[in-house]
């Protein structure tokens, strides 16, 4: 075997019976296998949306329906399927295109893929996963995601449940308060946003919320899911497909929990995953996000009373940015401060294809933490994070005060940054023309960067020091440290 950083291949891996049951819900199938070791199942796709010319997946000898997404970079598609399971199951996933060098990403689930023939292949899993099947690099990926069964669903008559039942539904606007919950259904395609207000809300199911038949910017609503004012919001199982600008928003929330909610997007600009906005007691965690712009992304805009980002974990996922950040903290940054955001156990499949320089001012970064506005940005932890290099160069770690502009208006002075951590940072993969320089630099004596701990950060086996090549540490900081194990 043959392994290159957060990627298994498959050409090293050369070397059911099944019976079935049928459940009913709405007006669609779901199709089930149970047994003594385990139980799967699948949600069979609307008519019209299987998307069956470049892959096909089964589970145990139960067809699971592929779904297309767009994309505006490489060959401007990739493919996604979600089922749910117990037990152990045998995967196996088939293509017209040879799958003879295809690569699995991430590594952390422990998929171990055997080469049936040229286009076709096998592994087993026991736990969940959320996984890109690369045949051709980024060209027409298979994202596939496999999701513990579904306990205790709503029920359709339920006055305080909105339900979408199997189908393709064009509700276009669904507003959401309190004590509701917005339910959609395996097999449910909802094309349309979402606008949530209110205590106790809940989105859930193993449906797909669709934005792709709006363009950039002109969507029903101003984001596809965006949740304003929520205390004790919860959005899970969810897949979002091709948003029109940002996906998923808190604004304003107190009390949010995001799990296992998959965003496919990358269609259009402006298409952040997950923007968490004037929002404090934020979870989120097993999450798959691939986007054309930042995949996280935490600001403070006008509107909540300069409320605080604070009391943030985000752990257990998987990013991929086609052109932007995967993390960028500021820029935006109307609220008095942000605060105490833990990071961890991450994997970054891909980063942006288009190197910037961390001097211009839409650099592209793995990490970009820029405060402005006077704000005081501080307590940012990043730890266990890996980074599948694919010969491409990227800024890795860019923290760098700024004077921004937000909404037609300039900012007047940079903000200011302090006691953040990256620990155990590895980046391997093809190394290539990939530095992943690391610049911290302040604004002036005001607006200067202080108490930053780089520990174990390590690029390609080389462990960064201040003194590595492309480590800039530069005027305007204080007690930048860097240290190992």
């Amino acid at each position: 075997m043959r392994e290159t950083g957060n990627k298994t291949t498959c050409r090293q891996w050369l070397g059911c019976f099944c019976c079935g049951m049928v459940l009913f819900v709405g007006m669609g199938a779901i199709k089930a296998r149970a047994d003594s070791e385990g139980r799967v199942v699948t949600y069979p796709a609307p008519a019209g949306e299987a998307a069956t010319e470049d892959y096909r997946v089964e589970v145990d000898g139960n067809p699971v329906d592929v779904y297309r997404a767009e994309t505006e970079f490489f060959d401007k598609k990739y493919y996604f399927a979600s089922f749910d399971f117990s037990g152990e199951v045998t995967v196996r996933v088939t293509s017209p295109q040879s799958l003879e060098g295809a690569s699995i990403l991430p590594e952390r689930f422990g998929i171990r893929p055997t080469l049936e023939k040229p286009n076709a292949l096998t592994f087993t899993a026991s736990k969940p996963f959320r996984i890109a099947i690369e045949r051709d690099g980024r060209n027409s990926p298979l994202l596939l995601f496999a999701n513990p069964l579904e306990t205790d669903p709503p029920k359709p008559d339920d006055p305080n449940v909105v339900y979408f039942g199997p189908g393709i539904h064009n509700p276009v606007n669904i507003r959401l308060t309190d004590n509701q919950t917005l339910y959609l259904a395996g097999g449910a395609v909802v094309k349309g946003a979402v606008r949530a207000e209110g205590e106790n809300i809940t989105v859930r199911g193993r449906g797909i919320l669709d934005g792709n038949e709006y363009p950039h910017l002109k969507g029903p609503g101003r984001f596809m899911l965006d949740m304003t004012s929520c205390k004790n919001l919860v959005v899970r199982d969810v897949i979002l497909r091709g948003s029109w600008t940002w996906a998923l928003v808190p604004n304003g929330c107190d009390g949010v929990l995001i799990d296992n909610v998959k965003i496919c997007g990358s269609r259009v600009l402006n298409d952040d995953g997950i923007d968490l906005v004037n929002s404090c007691d934020v979870t989120i965690r097993n999450c798959f996000i691939r986007t054309q712009d930042d995949c996280i992304a935490i600001k403070g805009l006008t509107g909540h009373d300069r409320k605080a980002c604070e009391k943030m974990t985000i752990e257990a996922c998987e990013f991929w940015t086609d052109l932007a950040n995967v993390f960028r903290i500021g820029y935006e940054c109307e609220t008095e401060l942000m605060q105490d955001l833990t990071a961890r156990d991450i994997d970054v499949l891909h980063y942006s294809p288009t190197y910037r320089k961390p001097e211009e001012f839409w650099s592209h970064a793995v990490f970009f933490l820029q405060p402005s506005d006077d704000m005081v940005m501080r307590r940012m932890r990043f730890e266990n994070f890996r980074i599948n290099a694919d010969g491409g160069d990227i800024v890795l770690v860019l923290a760098r005060p700024m004077v921004c502009a937000v909404s037609g208006r300039k900012y007047t002075r940079a903000g200011r940054l302090s006691e953040c951590v990256f620990k155990d940072i590895s980046v391997t993969g093809r190394r290539e023309n990939f530095r992943g320089e690391m610049r911290v630099v302040g604004y002036d004596e005001e607006h200067a960067v202080e108490d930053l701990t780089f520990e174990n950060v390590v690029r390609f086996g080389e462990v960064a020091t201040a003194d590595s090549p492309d480590v800039t540490i530069g005027d305007h900081t204080r007690n930048i440290r860097f240290g190992t194990r």
